[in-house]
């Protein structure tokens, strides 16, 4: 009879185990579709095809849990894909102008959420013909937090100046200050 009930325990226990594990899951996914749900309506009254001329606004392609913090919450990389519609490589300027605007549109909303935290923001481009054999070109900007952050709490902070100061970032050292990289990079998930 003990053995039953031990056994019977195991059981139970197991049960209730696997039912938080799935509580917690579905509030944590539901939290991030809330994010990305959010970010997503906010570039698209920010980034309308009127005010931008793109043939859609930016999308969300991932929020990458790319860390954790002491106390357990995620460090995030907010990926945001630009389709440019054009055939040509942007012009930096371009480039800079809708970054800066991204930036404005996306980072209040998540510096407000005080369970994220951000390491950088990926923006992503996509350029070049499409067709069954071609595949439009992909190139990306990546922010770090602090400069981001910068840029948007301060007026007189420039998009040109955020461009300066990316460009002097990016030494090759750190993957969070990107001028113009590949969008390849995979950050690996860990929600």
């Amino acid at each position: 009879m003990p053995d039953t009930l031990l056994i019977a325990g195991t059981f139970v226990l197991a049960i209730v185990a696997t039912l938080v594990l799935v509580v917690v899951r579905r509030r944590l996914d539901r939290s991030y579709e809330t994010r990305v749900d959010s970010l997503e309506e906010r570039l698209a009254e920010t980034h309308s095809v009127d005010r931008t001329h793109l043939e859609r606004p930016p999308t969300i392609r991932d929020l990458a849990v790319v860390d954790r913090t002491d106390d357990g919450r995620p460090v995030y990389v907010p990926i945001v894909r630009i389709d440019l519609g054009m055939t040509e490589a942007p012009s930096m300027d371009l480039v800079f102008e809708f970054a800066a605007s991204t930036l404005e549109a996306i980072h209040p909303v998540l510096e407000a959420d005080p369970d994220v935290r951000v390491r950088h923001y990926d923006i992503q481009f996509t350029f070049g013909p499409s067709g069954l054999f071609v595949s439009r070109l992909c190139q990306r900007v990546s922010v770090p937090f602090e400069l981001a952050d910068s840029y948007c709490a301060d007026p007189q902070f420039s998009v040109y100046n955020l461009g300066r100061m990316l460009e002097k970032r990016d030494d090759g050292t750190d993957d969070s200050a990107i001028v113009w990289g590949p969008c390849h990079v995979t950050y690996e998930r860990s929600r």
